[in-house]
């Protein structure tokens, strides 16, 4: 079942690794020791929250900085389906980072400069912004 730790969403920045090293063997673990230990916290003393109870058809909504994860689906019938869906600021701009990516390179792969590079309407729609006004509702 899926997994939270509890508070995660606080910790800094530090973050490393990819969504790869999350589906390794030990369910990435030995990342998220490494991003506990950086906010001087022992594994031994986070709170895992599971969706064990989550029925078919349920639905789980989680602040993207929240560690999170699940095991290696052991079923030999029963396939595992997710849906993400991720809300990002609509002023946000790519780094250098994204280069690196295999989610996010092909949008900046031709720039000179990925913090320059708009994000297209067709991918990343505009859902809600604070400056629209009642004409445009």
């Amino acid at each position: 079942p899926l997994e939270y730790v509890r508070g995660s969403h606080n910790w800094g920045d530090g973050r490393v690794g990819s969504a790869n090293q999350f589906f390794q063997s030990d369910g990435g673990h030995a990342l998220l020791k490494s991003a506990a230990e950086r906010e001087g916290l022992d594994i031994s003393d986070l709170n895992f929250v599971s969706m064990a109870g989550l029925k078919a058809g349920g639905i789980s909504i989680h602040d993207g900085r929240t560690w999170h994860g699940s095991k290696k689906n052991e079923s030999n019938n029963r396939p595992r389906r997710g849906l993400g869906l991720h809300f990002v600021p609509a002023e946000v701009n790519f780094t250098e980072d994204a280069l690196k990516s295999s989610l996010w390179k092909s949008y900046v792969r031709d720039a000179e400069n990925a913090s320059e590079v708009v994000l297209p309407e067709e991918d990343f729609p505009i859902t809600w912004s604070n400056t629209s006004t009642s004409a445009d509702s």
